[in-house]
């Protein structure tokens, strides 16, 4: 084998790995994404199902605050854990792992250079995020449990969650 023949494996094998980091990086920011608009829904629903909105705009306004709140984790994460009864451990896991998104997001490669980054480190980053998503895994079935005795609780079903959702959609197509 040739110099060049060895350089030309080299890279495609670099390049191999850089996509499947790259695939993993991808998931691992989707399901913190995912994680995230989940800790929001269930912060709005809360208080739709506690204030009872009568209007459009009121439900609008519900969703509206809490869209634009989601630079403010710290005081989404209290309400959370006040309306859903979220044990202390799981909820210092949902913080870390939301702390952890923000990072992935915008600073993880300051520390990883991927232009120096040896066959062991992309191996490790890989792991990483590997490592993450199924943190997030196991705190979204936690969240799912909290959930489901949160609307146990308050009476919150599949059919009255889907009634609603039918009635907004239809105010949607109705103002457009």
């Amino acid at each position: 084998m040739t110099h060049q023949e060895e350089s030309t494996e080299n890279t495609t094998r670099k390049n191999e790995q850089l996509t499947l980091l790259f695939a993993h990086y991808g998931r691992a920011i989707y399901v913190a994404q995912v994680l995230e608009q989940e800790t929001i829904n269930m912060v709005a629903i809360d208080e739709i199902v506690t204030t009872k909105p009568e209007s459009a705009t009121e439900y609008d306004t519900i969703w509206a605050k809490y869209d634009i709140s989601k630079k403010m984790m710290g005081i989404m994460t209290s309400l959370l854990q006040q309306a859903y009864d979220i044990d202390e451990m799981d909820m210092e896991e949902l913080k870390h792992l939301l702390a952890l998104k923000n990072d992935l997001a915008n600073i993880y490669f300051r520390f990883n250079d991927l232009t120096t980054a040896t066959e062991e480190d992309a191996d490790r980053m890989i792991a990483d995020f590997v490592d993450f998503n199924h943190r997030v895994q196991v705190i979204n079935d936690k969240l799912r449990a909290y959930r489901e005795a949160y609307n146990s609780q308050n009476e919150v079903t599949g059919e009255s969650i889907a009634a609603a959702h039918a009635a907004r959609k239809t105010e949607v197509q109705s103002v457009n």
